[in-house]
């Protein structure tokens, strides 16, 4: 019987789609806009942007309401983006019909669905014996559990997952320490428009499994960073592949935006869609085209720090929004170190090295609905294994930018001197991105410091220009993976001190200047012979 009543309302889907058109229209301004936005976001959302002296802008402002009416004269609106200041609506009117009866459009574009999806998913499972403490390597592999010593495991962060559907989540055992802490803030559905977000598809309960996770009983299991809050969004449909899924997912990094997050995951990458005629092509994927990619942008000049999975097409490319210049794209390795085949390789259309960084992705212990451990391929995990990790860092650092802490961890990384289309940055060390962040200040703080350092590539020496004669100079070279190489005090004549860089090897270093005592600087300097 629930089978028949199920046929019977796939049909009615079926007909009314067939009597509507989906369509994304955009507009071409915002109309006049009232003081009343700011009700829209929460006290720990306008915390953060004061933090980060990020102002308001137009992307912030509602969409013209005026022209949300009009539309819903001729059907209805599903839902409304203000950074994409666009609006997804089923009106029976054709494209042409559309933009022609209404001045304030920009563009309109069509979403067309197929009755079942033709896109393959993401991950396979992979049969491996469960053993004591399946999450460690995982862990370990980034030297994660440096921070964990340190008290640091995402305490105080605010962490959205935006995905696919949290099957049974609310259920599993593994999970109880979020629920029974009311660590889970808020649960939305983009895609039905509801809160319930405990079905659908299990894809976000194994990727929230990474991050949140654990128990001792029956397998010992523990995510990266346990103790932050979160928020579940869904944004993706798992039975079909439209362009109106990337919509979903900015109308989620907008609420983001709106109740305050710290950091979000994507485990959702678009390439391929339904209907050929949407597919993206590779020029696409410059970091600036796709929705996804523009949400995500958007996003980060929030102050969010936007991580994402690089797509399981290797040795195809990445897929949107890991393109975006401004999102962390994890790609996938496996237990020794080495490239996941699966994973999506770089670089972006525009040149981007991209993914940015890889963690654990082949055959990574995911807890899914079933409540059991179980051992999966997919980047969709190493996202969020390097989410939970970048939340500790975040823990840690407070009061660093998303872009601070992104800088450390590509600079942390193990092919950080000479990185790749299949692995980017390599496999970062958090312990170091950690030293690094309290050793370090910002790689552009000595140019607003008037001070030279020339040439750069150096080759035996470099010369340091804008000092004061009757200060005292010392300086530290540190590696690219954080060591300490050489610290040494330098004579000052005539505003000008010379660094003897000939016992170093070729590569990237960090110079600090300690000026009277105090950190004065740190340049990042390439010793080339």
């Amino acid at each position: 019987m629930k089978l028949v009543l199920l046929s019977i309302f796939t049909v009615f889907l079926v007909i009314t789609s067939q009597a509507q058109n989906r369509c994304i229209v955009f507009f071409k301004d915002k109309g006049t806009v009232s003081n009343n936005f700011l009700n829209q976001f929460s006290q720990r959302s306008l915390e953060r942007r004061t933090k980060f002296n990020i102002p308001f802008d137009f992307k912030d402002f509602p969409v013209d309401s005026h022209y949300l009416a009009d539309l819903s004269n001729l059907g209805s609106v599903k839902s409304v983006s203000r950074w994409l200041n666009a609006a997804v609506v089923d009106v029976s009117l054709s494209k042409e019909e559309l933009k022609k009866k209404f001045d304030f459009i920009e563009k309109i574009v069509e979403i067309k669905f197929s009755p079942v999806s033709v896109i393959e998913k993401e991950e396979f499972a992979q049969e491996k014996a469960i053993s004591y403490g399946v999450a460690s390597d995982q862990i370990t592999q980034l030297n994660l559990d440096c921070l964990h010593d340190l008290g640091y495991e995402g305490e105080g962060v605010f962490l959205g997952v935006i995905d696919a559907g949290f099957n049974n989540m609310n259920t599993i055992d593994y999970f109880d320490s979020i629920y029974n802490d009311n660590r889970v803030i808020e649960t939305f559905d983009f895609v039905n428009n509801d809160a319930n977000v405990y079905g659908y598809s299990a894809h976000g309960t194994g990727v929230s499994s990474c991050i949140v996770a654990q128990n001792t009983t029956p397998i010992v299991y523990y995510g990266t960073a346990v103790d932050v809050d979160v928020a579940l969004y869904r944004s993706e449909d798992a039975d079909t592949e439209t362009i109106e899924e990337e919509f979903n997912l900015v109308l989620a990094l907008e609420r983001c935006d709106e109740i305050g997050i710290d950091i979000a995951n994507i485990s959702l990458g678009y390439v391929d869609f339904d209907d050929p005629n949407e597919t993206h092509s590779f020029s696409d994927f410059d970091g600036r085209t796709t929705i996804a990619a523009i949400g995500a942008n958007a996003a980060a000049s929030k102050g969010i720090a936007v991580i994402a999975a690089a797509g399981n097409s290797g040795p195809s490319t990445i897929g949107t929004p890991c393109d975006a210049d401004s999102v962390l794209c994890v790609g996938a390795v496996n237990n020794n170190g080495d490239y996941a085949l699966f994973s999506s390789v770089g670089p972006s259309a525009d040149g981007q090295i991209k993914p940015d960084v890889v963690a654990r992705g082949e055959s990574a212990a995911v807890v899914y609905d079933a409540g059991d451990v179980v051992f999966l391929n997919g980047t969709s995990f190493a996202s969020p294994i390097m989410c939970g990790a970048t939340a500790c860092l975040m823990q840690a650092h407070p009061n660093r930018t998303p872009m601070d802490i992104f800088k450390a961890i590509r600079q942390s990384a193990s092919q950080f001197t000479m990185p790749d289309g299949q692995m980017g940055y390599g496999i970062p060390d958090m312990c170091v991105a950690n030293d690094l962040l309290i050793e370090t200040a910002s790689i552009d703080e000595v140019s607003k410091l008037n001070l030279i350092v020339y040439p750069n590539p150096a080759n035996d020496f470099i010369t340091i220009k804008g000092l004061s004669n009757s200060e005292e100079l010392r300086i530290k070279l540190i590696s690219s993976i954080g060591k300490v190489i050489k610290q040494d005090s330098s004579k000052i004549v005539q505003g000008m001190s010379v660094v003897d860089l000939r016992e170093l090897n070729n590569g990237v270093y960090f110079i600090e200047f300690i000026v009277d005592g105090s950190l004065y600087g740190v340049e990042k300097i390439t010793v080339q012979r």
